[in-house]
């Protein structure tokens, strides 16, 4: 994760603290350890434990050398702990990952797990993208080289055909398709992205899957692109849109 993402993340991380419940502590796709890293200096006497299927993420977490945090290497859809475990469960941007490659039976697993690994009262806390409803916007593009990386997305994005119009300079698309290329277009993880849904339930679609998972809603907080971050991208597109709420904090209860 370069200084750029780990940024962010940490400003994201700041943002479940108010909501996490001490004691033991899981996060479930914790990637690199960015926020293993913020709860273990907020919560230095809790136990908190970090589960995530990619070794080769491990052990970056593993070089950060927290001391109250246990590795893991397991998938976030199967159950490896016991039943009443935890007093939070934390998903933070892993949940995308699960359905882009499982789809919505992969999140279901993911989220009873969740239900059932968590104390009575315990928390539950999701970070992710959150799909818009659908509406057409407009953008463009006014570098020639994200011009040829917005060809190769329309190419070779696998989880639905890109469709899209042409109005002069002006691409008319469906909003979500719209962020899935402005959150993409300068990854270091191009192949993998393109297999990626990153915009994959809207506020509704969440709370109906988590309600069929036992869980009570009780904080739901949206965001759009941070400021600097919007302010970078529209100098390199040009759009007919206000910085939209794509990122959605839900806090709820087993």
């Amino acid at each position: 994760m370069g200084k750029a993402a780990e940024f962010f993340s940490d400003r994201r991380s700041k943002r479940i603290i108010p909501y996490v419940k001490e004691g033991r502590i899981v996060e479930l796709g914790c990637g690199t350890g960015a926020t293993l890293s913020v709860l273990s200096r907020v919560f230095p006497r809790s136990i908190i434990v970090g589960v995530d299927h990619e070794m080769d993420s491990l052990e970056v977490a593993n070089k950060r050398k927290l001391e109250n945090v246990i590795l893991i290497k397991g998938d976030i859809t199967q159950r490896i702990f016991p039943s009443s475990s935890f007093d939070t469960v934390i998903f933070k941007f892993s949940l995308h990952e699960v359905y882009s490659s499982q789809g919505d039976e992969g999140v279901e697993r993911a989220l009873h797990n969740a239900h059932e690994i968590l104390k009575d009262n315990g928390v539950l806390i999701v970070y992710d993208h959150l799909k818009p409803n659908p509406r057409k916007v407009e953008f463009r593009i006014k570098q020639d080289v994200y011009r040829m990386k917005f060809e190769r997305f329309v190419e070779e994005f696998a989880p639905r055909k890109v469709r899209y119009e042409m109005k002069g300079e002006w691409i008319s698309m469906d909003i979500s398709d719209c962020l899935e290329f402005l959150t993409k277009y300068k990854g270091s993880r191009w192949k993998e992205e393109m297999r990626e849904t990153h915009f994959f339930y809207t506020e509704e679609e969440f709370r109906r899957i988590l309600a069929n998972s036992g869980f009570s809603i009780v904080h739901v907080r949206k965001y759009g692109f941070e400021r600097d971050v919007w302010r970078e991208k529209t100098s390199i597109f040009e759009v007919n849109f206000e910085n939209p709420k794509c990122y959605i904090l839900i806090v709820a209860e087993k």
